[in-house]
C-alpha cells in the first residue's frame, strides 16, 4: 500500500500530523491519513466536530493498523484468529497498543512467529478424531496455543525481541 502521509511510530505522531490537517482545515486530506491507519470515517467527523480532543487513542491506532496490515496480507481462518486475540490483548495490555503501533513491528512478523513455532511444536492427534474427522491418517499436527501467542506477542511487541 502507498502512503501518501508515511508511516508513523508513535500515536502522538499520528494525531500531530492529524492536528496540522485539521488546523490548515484539509478535511479530504485528514479522511485520508485516517483511512491510511485504519481510522474510521465517524471517528474523524467526531474529531473535526470537536467531540474528542485527539483523532486516535492508543488503542484505536494499534489496531487501525492491524486492520490495515491484516487486509494487506488477506488473512483468512486461524491466521485471522491469532490478529484478532492481538487486538484483544491491545484491549487488556496498553504497553501492547504502543508496541504493535510501532513503524519497526509488523504483523507479519509476529504470524510468522507463530507459525515457525506451530511448525517446531507438534502435537500427537489421537487416532479417534482423525477416524471421526474422516481424513487420511494423520500422526502430528502443528499447535500454537494462547499462552504460547501472548508471549510471543508480548515478546516481539513489547520486549522488542527480533523473533
Amino acid at each position: 500500500m502507498i502512503r501518501k502521509f508515511g508511516i508513523f511510530d508513535t500515536v502522538e505522531e499520528l494525531n500531530r500530523a492529524a492536528a496540522a490537517q485539521k488546523a490548515e482545515g484539509d478535511e479530504e486530506a485528514l479522511f485520508a491519513l485516517a483511512a491510511e491507519n485504519g481510522i474510521g470515517q465517524e471517528d474523524v467527523r467526531d474529531y473535526l466536530d470537536g467531540e474528542v480532543e485527539e483523532l486516535a487513542t492508543p488503542l484505536m491506532a494499534a489496531v487501525g493498523k492491524l486492520d490495515m496490515e491484516a487486509m494487506e496480507l488477506g488473512l483468512q481462518s486461524q491466521l485471522k484468529d491469532w490478529k484478532d486475540y492481538l487486538s484483544y490483548m491491545c484491549t487488556e495490555e496498553p504497553e501492547m497498543c504502543e508496541g504493535v503501533f510501532r513503524e519497526d513491528r509488523h504483523l507479519e512478523d509476529f504470524l510468522a512467529a507463530g507459525l515457525k513455532h506451530a511448525s517446531q511444536n507438534r502435537v500427537r492427534v489421537p487416532d479417534g478424531i482423525v477416524k471421526k474427522a474422516g481424513i487420511p491418517q494423520i500422526n502430528y499436527i502443528g499447535m500454537t496455543g494462547r499462552d504460547e501467542l501472548r508471549r510471543i506477542a508480548k515478546d516481539y511487541y513489547v520486549k522488542r525481541v527480533v523473533l
